[in-house]
């Protein structure tokens, strides 16, 4: 068998909070690995995404640090790079398990050959999860991890080396029209920008107006967008986000958070009770959404936008092309300015950068 599918870690019950740690006890090429992650539903209220109990997800060897993203993050780095419109299964119903998924892809794509980890050119590689299994759903229960790798069997490669990604800027977002700036680092070439801009129900560009980066103090700007004309933009080059989910709605109205967080992002549902059905409001932005219906009614849903987790992607280059790839390493400085958006310092902004990491 060319490939063959081990479980690293076992379905486990977890404490309330707490970080698991798994070795890498494998010695085959790995290409990816799985995280499935989920808690039994107590209540309909969410007081956030599912992605929101993940608050880390790291790949450390001693103290360097190989892969480190929150999950909001490997979430929407997941989403881009497979092409998949969800990794959320939507049970947002008390009873039910709240199930999330995760991932660390070595590859390009699942069985690269080219890149992939090798576990023996380090000492004693693992896998750290952080988890908060009440940020959901406040009242949660059980909640549980698995871990799966997908590894090369009996077919021999020899990658060049693997992809690494991680957080490399958090902060409060700059007041509107302010700056901040962000030195990239130049040790290996960068595959792809993520840019997290994050304030509770406002689409991303609330928080971050602006990007621009630079080379060598200005000499020349590679790129310079504004986050919602870029988003446009893209709208013809990344799939759409999509998930089926099913809640409860009531005359109050009830809070969802969906992965997409464009401005026009929505649910679309039906109710069970004949003649009731449950309705969005109209401006839904921000991966937040209130339901209402005249009584207390379940329904099953479709959540559609754009901008999984608030997190605006910035690929360099032919994705499959490691040549194509932004080279940084004879640049004499590589400086990326943020400029804050309405929502200004009440918001939040992260910097993730996906680069090639040769043996």
């Amino acid at each position: 068998m060319n490939y063959r599918v081990s479980k690293l870690l076992a379905e486990k019950t977890l404490n309330t909070t707490g970080v698991e740690t798994i070795n890498l006890n494998v010695s085959d090429p790995i290409s990816r690995i799985n995280i499935r992650y989920k808690v039994t539903r107590v209540g309909y209220v969410m007081g956030c995404h599912p992605a929101g109990d993940i608050t880390k997800i790291e790949l450390v060897e001693g103290s360097e640090v190989l892969h480190s993203l929150t999950g909001y993050e490997n979430q929407a780095l997941c989403i881009y790079d497979r092409k998949v419109p969800t990794m959320v299964h939507g049970q947002h119903y008390a009873g039910n398990a709240e199930e999330s998924e995760y991932g660390i892809d070595f590859g390009r794509f699942l069985w690269d050959t080219e890149y992939a980890f090798l576990p023996t050119r380090f000492k004693n590689p693992q896998l750290k999860v952080s988890y908060n299994s009440q940020l959901c759903d406040p009242a949660g229960t059980s909640p549980a991890l698995e871990v799966i790798a997908d590894l090369f069997d009996e077919k021999q490669v020899s990658p060049r080396g693997f992809l690494m990604a991680q957080e490399i800027f958090n902060s409060a977002c700059p007041a509107e029209n302010a700056y901040d700036y962000v030195d990239l680092p130049t040790d290996h070439s960068i595959r792809q920008m993520i840019i997290r801009a994050f304030h509770d129900g406002h689409e991303p560009w609330d928080s971050v107006k602006a990007v621009r980066l630079s080379e060598d103090n200005d000499k020349r700007v590679p790129l310079e967008w504004l986050i919602e004309e870029y988003h446009r933009v893209m709208k013809g080059q990344t799939p759409i986000v999509e998930e089926n989910c099913i809640g409860l709605s009531d005359a109050d109205g009830n809070v969802f958070y969906i992965t997409p967080s464009d401005y026009y992002c929505t649910i679309l549902a039906t109710g069970n009770a004949v003649g009731d059905p449950p309705w969005a409001e109209m401006a839904t932005p921000g991966g937040k959404v209130t339901l209402k219906s005249t009584a207390q009614n379940s329904f099953k849903g479709i959540a559609r936008g754009y901008l999984p987790n608030h997190c605006v992607r910035f690929p360099f280059g032919l994705q499959n092309d490691p040549s194509d790839w932004y080279k940084v390493g004879n640049l004499g400085g590589c400086r990326l300015r943020i400029q804050g958006g309405s929502s200004g310092i009440s918001g939040a902004v992260q910097v993730v950068l996906q680069q090639e990491r040769l043996y």
